[in-house]
């Protein structure tokens, strides 16, 4: 019984350590954005608390600079699975783009702020992210400034995707965003940087 205690806690701690391991919670390229005001205020947040609506203004504003707003979703991070912070900024937008439903919200919001949107349900549940995965390719679908952001991101959330079969697969999604000289960088290097730094660890599996 102790040695089969032993084996179940020590699988615990692998899929644990796998989890925490991970293309979204090991990326935290907020680290390039900490002089940023509204940066600073989300890394004030503890685990529990609920996103301030000075936050979710930002959030929610489409004329916000999009890598500030996905620096700030970074910063608040996974410790926030489980409270349901997407749910938190779900809501807050459907009052403000006065809709009921989320196929309604997703029809009217900019490529900038849905890919925010996709990228903060990611966050909340890392587990299972096939539907960030969809709202970030609609986002995607919707992004003729061709933003930069807006592609890496939901690459980053397409790598979660794959960290469950094909991690040759985590490394290209990303990077091929990465070299894509036809998108408008609107990303400071350094966050780029932090997140490369991570997926390339993946590259190895590509042979």
């Amino acid at each position: 019984m102790k040695r089969l205690f032993a084996a179940l806690t020590l699988m615990v701690m692998w899929a644990a350590a796998m989890w925490a391991d991970s293309p979204l919670t090991s990326t935290n390229f907020c680290q390039a954005y900490a002089t940023h005001p509204m940066v600073q205020l989300a890394s004030e947040l503890e685990p529990g608390d609920f996103i301030p609506t000075k936050l979710l203004d930002f959030l929610a504003d489409k004329n916000s600079p999009v890598d500030e707003r996905m620096a700030v979703i970074n910063s608040i991070g996974w410790a926030f699975e489980g409270h349901d912070s997407y749910g938190q900024l779900g809501e807050y937008l459907m009052k403000r783009y006065k809709v009921k439903t989320i196929d309604k919200l997703v029809k009217k919001l900019d490529a900038k702020t849905l890919c925010v949107y996709a990228y903060a349900k990611a966050m909340s549940n890392y587990f299972e992210v096939s539907e960030a995965a969809r709202l970030a390719h609609e986002a995607v679908n919707k992004n003729k400034d061709n933003s930069f952001t807006v592609a890496f991101i939901a690459a980053l959330i397409d790598a979660q995707v794959y960290l469950d079969n094909d991690w040759c697969a985590v490394y290209n999604v990303v990077a091929d965003v990465a070299h894509d000289g036809s998108l408008k960088l609107d990303m400071e290097q350094g966050a780029i940087d932090i997140v490369m730094e991570y997926i390339g660890l993946y590259k190895e599996y590509c042979k």
